[in-house]
């Protein structure tokens, strides 16, 4: 039984640490371009246009803060169902 336990923990552990890597990349990826384009915006302003508010940029910086963790809630429940229902089965076959 500990051994079960020990290698869902470990994917879950895993899982966190890859998606938690993910959001933090795609976060500074949108970050230092969001802030390169206006500080190009803000010292060239006729030559070079501000970002507009739906630049892509910003969709990017949302799916960071909260696609990734919509997909981190979704992994985690399915690897707490996945255990459930392998500890259930496991119950019934002894």
């Amino acid at each position: 039984m500990s051994r079960l336990r020990s290698r869902w923990v470990r994917w879950l552990a895993v899982w966190i640490a890859v998606l938690v890597a993910a959001a933090v990349l795609i976060a500074l990826q949108a970050i230092v371009s969001l802030y390169d384009a206006q500080q190009r915006c803000f010292f060239n302003y006729p030559a070079v246009p501000c970002p507009p508010g739906d630049d892509p940029r910003v969709a990017q910086l949302t799916f960071a803060f909260f696609g990734v963790p919509v997909i981190w809630l979704v992994g985690v429940c399915l690897v707490g169902l996945g255990w459930a229902v392998r500890r259930r089965g496991g119950g019934r076959a002894r």
